[in-house]
């Protein structure tokens, strides 16, 4: 079984390493991590060199920006997850987007990362995120050359479909106008009427 490395891991004893070009971002983060009892928070402002200092020390837990330059949080992660990139392959990661759309939940979780976090995200909520990563037991499995979570496609599945336009198919409208509702039956004294005559 190839767990991630924070598994089963106690908050305080975590090396997080978050990754944003924003400088206030790292800080929030730094701020919430530290008031949850994180137990060391490195933050990093350029990707490239976020891989390299991770390379060098891997962290138990890596939180990146989605929309990061030149390299985005999922490039990021893809390239952690690369069968030679060493101790890293097996580092848990999260990507933080404040626009977390299913296509960009999706290109995270095919990278490789366990979650996304939808900003803006309070420190409770955080506490959970984390409290729930460092008991996920799933596996690693090998994908071509990169590693991501075992199960990836079949939860992906799970998402409820959008509705798609079948052309062709015939439906009732949602709603009726006044001029192509069914007539109404005619008043009971009208109908008398008519049968008397």
């Amino acid at each position: 079984m190839l767990h991630h490395r924070a598994f089963g891991r106690d908050l305080d004893q975590l090396v997080v390493s978050v990754v944003d070009n924003r400088r206030p971002m790292l800080s929030m983060m730094r701020a919430m991590l530290a008031a949850i009892g994180t137990g060391r928070i490195e933050t990093h402002e350029s990707p490239a060199e976020a891989l390299e200092a991770m390379t060098v020390n891997a962290p138990d837990l890596v939180i990146a920006a989605s929309s990061m330059q030149p390299v985005s949080g999922p490039e990021l992660i893809r390239s952690m997850r690369h069968v030679d990139a060493g101790p890293l392959c097996f580092v848990p990661a999260m990507v933080m987007s404040a626009h977390a759309k299913s296509s960009l939940v999706g290109e995270a979780l095919r990278a490789g990362a366990r979650q996304v976090l939808v900003l803006p995200i309070s420190a409770s909520t955080l506490y959970r995120r984390l409290d729930w990563l460092v008991n996920d037991d799933r596996p690693f499995e090998l994908n071509d050359e990169h590693y991501v979570v075992a199960g990836l496609e079949e939860r992906l599945a799970l998402s409820i479909p959008r509705p798609t336009y079948a052309p062709g198919r015939a439906t009732a409208p949602l709603a009726v106008g006044e001029s192509e509702k069914a007539p109404r039956a005619a008043p009971r004294a009208a109908r008398q009427r008519a049968a008397q005559n």
